[in-house]
């Protein structure tokens, strides 16, 4: 409650070399790809044809050279579960030349009926009537001078760099862009580019053929009725935009829509992201807020927002390493509190949200955002550098009750903490604001006081923290956990509350 501190671009595979597919007597055609190599342009060297034999008795195809044709790709069957035969690759029989395996309840006619013919492109057959033996390097379509890299799933694309992808698009040389990202060209026969985020999201998780409805996995009830288990797969969508971009919806349980957007946040910590009202996380800290208004002269105030804060790595680190090593002595996860009566149990180094209130001297939360750079912000300052010790009791009211002596003081009680955060008051617009920060605390083992030890500076042996209790017979009114490590503790939402 006192002033505790101060304030992908994928790499280019030169010289992909693939061989062909086997021939067969029954020629099947691969659309020709929509692109145009720039005039005039060079023309690439003859390729060399290998004595024609014949394999399997099947008479020699004779074709001319080939340039700038990718394999095609066969995702209309993939099994991405091991339990509907093969071991999570492709089936075992051919798609085209085999039959393909049929799951209980599939019903052929009525999936014709529903297919779309838009997509057929995507399943075409992997025959090519090219010789066996003929090897080629495919040059890119824009610069024509380098060899193509590889896609992400392996597969030799159309340009050699990002860059050309890039150029030929916007010299009209290549397809579309992409309907999601619109910045790279479409693959042939195909709406998105060759980015795998782009390209795999959209598709049905079964048929990958046809595009999954909005927040789900699949493109139809049937093709997720027919996905063995496929409850456990199910993504369920949060009721609220994601925290970064704001135009997909979040998934449940984060605060993010995929995990660009999740690292993104992570890249450019530290940072604060305010959080919607219908947010699950936000009822979670706003219900905490109020049930733990306590102090009975105290009206509880309106809650004006709530954001979450992201700490750097070090933070993060030394937070994740501390509690794992309590735990380790301890092995408290699932053990009942003390006086909990046992309907409560314990988490991984009894990890527990207290609040702490403090002095600001910005308008973060309020105005924007933006954590400042003054160094007698100290709100700011914990989010950036989190708690230390160095600063415990500079506050004007802190210094005067260090009950248990020289440690960092959190309270179960939010109206305690405003106690201390007389320093924050914020006239903004007209309207008086305060804020108040909840953290995650490493308890660990707490030792028990109800009277004063302020000649404390670190708990008692064996323990990792103190808990101030109240008690008839002690001078505490509200609860207090006070720690004697910086890296028992880490700020984690940033509450912005009303004040009279």
């Amino acid at each position: 409650m006192g002033n505790c501190c101060s304030s992908s671009n994928p790499s280019n595979n030169k010289g992909a070399i693939y061989q062909q597919p086997s021939t067969y007597t029954q020629q099947y055609y691969y659309p020709q790809s929509t692109y145009t190599q720039r005039q005039p342009s060079p023309p690439l060297p003859p390729l060399p044809i290998s004595a024609q034999i014949p394999i399997n008795n099947y008479p020699p195809i004779q074709q001319a050279p080939t340039y700038n044709v990718p394999i095609p790709r066969v995702t209309s069957y993939i099994n991405d579960n091991p339990q509907q035969g093969g071991s999570g690759g492709y089936y075992s029989q051919n798609p085209i030349f085999g039959q393909p395996y049929s799951p209980p309840n599939y019903d052929p006619p009525k999936e014709a009926a529903n297919y779309d013919r838009s997509d057929a492109a995507s399943i075409v057959s992997v025959a090519f009537s090219i010789n066996d033996e003929t090897t080629t390097e495919s040059h890119c379509f824009n610069c024509t001078s380098k060899v193509v890299d590889c896609d992400l799933d392996g597969y030799p694309g159309e340009y050699c760099s990002d860059q050309c992808r890039k150029d030929a698009s916007l010299a009209g040389f290549a397809n579309p862009v992409c309907i999601l990202c619109k910045e790279y060209p479409q693959v042939s026969n195909s709406k998105f580019c060759g980015k795998k985020r782009c390209r795999n999201l959209p598709k049905c998780y079964l048929c990958k053929v046809k595009d999954v409805h909005k927040g789900s996995l699949w493109c139809s009830k049937s093709c997720r009725d027919r996905t063995p288990n496929w409850q456990s797969l199910t993504v369920e969508r949060a009721n609220y935009m994601c925290l970064v971009c704001g135009k997909e919806f979040a998934l449940k349980g984060r605060e993010f829509c995929r995990d660009d957007c999740e690292r993104w946040a992570k890249t450019n910590v530290p940072c604060l992201f305010k959080l919607p009202v219908n947010a699950e996380k936000y009822k979670d800290v706003l219900n905490q807020f109020k049930m733990a208004w306590r102090h009975p002269h105290k009206r509880v105030p309106q809650v004006h927002s709530i954001w979450k804060i992201y700490c750097n790595d070090i933070l993060n680190n030394k937070y994740n390493t501390y509690k794992a090593e309590v735990e380790r002595m301890h092995q408290l996860e699932g053990k009942p509190f003390p006086k909990g009566e046992g309907q409560r149990t314990m988490s991984v180094g009894n990890e527990q949200r207290r609040f702490h209130g403090t002095k600001m001297k910005c308008q973060v939360g309020l105005q924007n955002n933006k954590i400042c750079s003054d160094k007698q912000c100290s709100v700011c300052a914990i989010i950036r550098e989190g708690y230390k010790l160095k600063y415990v009791g500079t506050g004007t009211i802190s210094a005067a009750f260090q009950r248990f002596g020289s440690g960092i003081y959190f309270s179960g009680t939010s109206s305690k903490s405003d106690d201390y955060n007389e320093g924050s008051l914020v006239n903004y617009l007209g309207v008086n604001y305060k804020v108040m920060l909840l953290n995650k605390i490493v308890v660990g083992k707490g030792y028990a006081l109800t009277k004063d030890a302020m000649t404390l500076t670190s708990p008692p042996v064996g323990f990792d923290s103190v808990l101030g209790e109240p008690s008839t017979s002690g001078n505490l009114n509200y609860d207090e956990v006070v720690v004697y490590k910086e890296e028992a503790s880490i700020p984690q939402y940033l509450i912005v509350y009303e004040t009279l």
